[in-house]
């Protein structure tokens, strides 16, 4: 909209300008990470961006009109957008920042740009304009009357809701006017009135809900987004709309979460009352393993699964919590990039200790700063809980601390972290490295230690493919019967990402099983049902039997990871050599060679 329009705002009126953050906060969001006053100074940069990304959007489509197809002209939804922005400028600026807004935009200027394909005409995407000049109007209380898309017999107003027309065709048009307070949808054969109060149902009317989540005078206004047409992780399904008694227990469980955000962390929760605006829901996923995303384009939406209903509250509750921190440290750092390059363009991928499959430089670093703010929230949990609620966040601060702190000293002397990069990198390692002295139990050490290095080896068997030299060389020993050539420091290696390398944190896994839900490990040990991905190797290593789960994982090392809890156990340091020199052996020798006599022949070479 105008550069006078956006300047109605009072103290948005710097929206047209480019932003940087200042050293005092860019230190607050290396330190302190998700801080009240970083929150803003990147909301007000990110609100900026979504007025600088619609202008663009609005002046590539006028200079092609016919990209409006028959829809009105994308000056006349400019303009409505820019009335409703005078009359109801607070209103506008909570649409214009919703998640969904920056999704669609994106979206619609790489299709103009050819650089992505949807289904569906691009008019479709494009007229995605209209609706939220439509959707602005009616919280502006304005009178309009203006056609916007109809997707598969559904128009959906951004911030307000979907009508359900049922229209045969799959890409059609819809008029939506208001007159007399009364704002109404209409197609060939349909009408839909949308209800005074948006957020409510009504008949072939679903309202957008509203969450309002308020704890010791902190208030959480969350859009919970189970109509959401833009997905936040590409190529993913839409939310299916979730009934009354799930709506309750999302409702029950993120009030819990906030009260504890509010209670024991602070900070963060006030950042995230600043800057969270919606929530997309996602089933329930496996105990210990909550799914959740963010998009750069949708700076302050979260989307995550719901917490299983079979699992203590509090459990429940800490989970729900740590997820929340952790998504919005994503969205914090995705608009820090959009002011500013952490790196440049790096071919290498690197271990994440937080992620099944390699991830590149960027990726790291982005999942650093987000773990750095897991190990902040167990951190207190480990000195707020009690009982087996503290144990467990007792080791997932051991963990955490140790796998993060670990990451960013890799990550220091990198050449391709640019100046912003290294300040941020540099923040972090100070801020951990003030934990040193933490009063942690040793026992918790030792399963963050073991839990990491189980993690590092099953990584290093699916990913890491060992020099060819190398592989030769050993295998010549083996089969001539003479010890293994020693390593040679650090040996040449090629990251190559194996698909198949999926759900390797088993130890760590069952370390919170054991922890939280003794009976439930002791079933598991017993024979009962088993996480996934989880093997009886991956139980017997975790319940202390090392000799059964030596034996197991030798019997099944047609699974890469195994090769690696194999040379946990066995005092080899790579077992992506291991796995490799079986293959090649088998291959010449026409036979594999004894999993745990090669392992114990390579560890002599490791530890010499």
């Amino acid at each position: 909209m105008p550069a006078s329009d956006a300047a109605s705002q009072g103290s948005k009126s710097s929206a047209l300008r480019p932003h940087r953050l200042d050293e005092r906060t860019l230190a607050e969001l290396c330190s302190a990470g998700e801080s009240l006053r970083a929150t803003r100074a990147l909301l007000d940069a990110e609100y900026s961006r979504r007025l600088l990304l619609l202008r663009v959007l609005v002046d590539e489509v006028a200079s092609r009109p016919a990209e409006t197809g028959p829809l009105p002209s994308v000056h006349a939804a400019w303009d409505l957008l820019a009335r409703s922005q005078r009359a109801a400028p607070e209103a506008v600026h909570r649409l214009l920042m919703d998640p969904q807004t920056g999704l669609w935009a994106a979206q619609a200027l790489r299709r103009l740009r050819g650089s992505q394909e949807a289904d569906g005409p691009l008019w479709c995407d494009v007229g995605q304009l209209h609706a939220l000049a439509a959707a602005a109007a009616v919280r502006a209380g304005l009178e309009f009357r203006i056609r916007v898309p109809a997707v598969a017999g559904a128009v959906l107003l951004p911030g307000l809701g979907r009508a359900h027309l049922a229209t045969p065709e799959p890409w059609t048009t819809a008029e939506v006017h208001r007159q007399d307070g009364v704002t109404r949808i209409r197609t060939k054969g349909a009408v839909v009135d949308v209800p005074a109060h948006a957020a409510e149902d009504a008949p072939h009317w679903s309202g957008l809900r509203q969450l309002t989540l308020s704890h010791r005078g902190l208030t959480l206004d969350l859009t919970f987004d189970d109509l959401t047409r833009y997905p936040v992780i590409a190529g993913t399904a839409a939310p299916d709309r979730l009934d009354g008694s799930a709506l309750r227990h999302w409702r029950r469980g993120l009030e819990r979460a906030w009260a504890l955000l509010v209670e024991d962390h602070r900070d963060s929760a006030e950042a995230l009352a600043a800057g969270l605006f919606s929530l997309v829901p996602l089933p329930p996923a496996d105990r210990f393993r909550p799914r959740s995303a963010s998009a750069s384009e949708a700076f302050g939406c979260v989307t995550m699964s719901a917490q299983h209903p079979r699992i203590p509250d509090d459990e429940a509750t800490a989970e729900l919590a740590v997820t929340l921190v952790h998504e919005f440290r994503h969205t914090l750092l995705n608009g820090l990039m959009h002011l500013t390059q952490l790196a440049e363009d790096c071919p290498d991928l690197f271990r994440a200790p937080w992620r099944d499959d390699p991830r590149p430089l960027t990726g790291v670093v982005h999942g650093a700063f987000a773990f750095s703010g897991v190990a902040r929230f167990w951190r207190t949990r480990a000195e707020r809980d009690h009982g087996a609620a503290r144990d467990r966040a007792r080791f997932e601060y051991a963990l955490w601390r140790r796998e993060s702190r670990a990451t960013l000293e890799l990550l220091h002397p990198h050449p391709a972290l640019t100046g912003t990069g290294r300040v941020l990198v540099r923040g972090l390692l100070a801020d951990l490295r003030s934990w040193d002295s933490d009063p942690v139990p040793e026992p918790a050490l030792t399963l963050a230690e073991r839990a990491a290095a189980h993690h590092r080896a099953a990584w290093r068997a699916h990913h890491l493919v060992p020099d060819g030299p190398t592989v030769r060389a050993t295998t010549d020993a083996w089969l001539r019967g003479t010890p293994p050539p020693r390593p040679a420091g650090e040996e040449p290696g090629t990251v190559v990402t194996d698909p198949g390398g999926c759900r390797i944190d088993a130890y760590a896994h069952l370390v919170r099983l054991r922890i939280t839900d003794p009976p439930a490990f002791a079933e598991t040990a017993d024979g009962g049902p088993r996480p996934n991905g989880v093997t009886p190797a991956d139980v017997a290593h975790v319940a202390g039997d090392l000799t059964e789960a030596a034996r197991l994982y030798a019997e099944d090392t047609t699974r890469p990871a195994a090769w690696g809890g194999l040379s946990l156990l066995l005092g080899a340091e790579r077992p992506e050599l291991l796995r490799a020199v079986s293959r090649s052996v088998t291959g010449r020798a026409g036979q594999p060679p004894p999993p745990a006599e090669l392992t114990r022949w390579l560890a002599a070479a490791d530890g010499a």
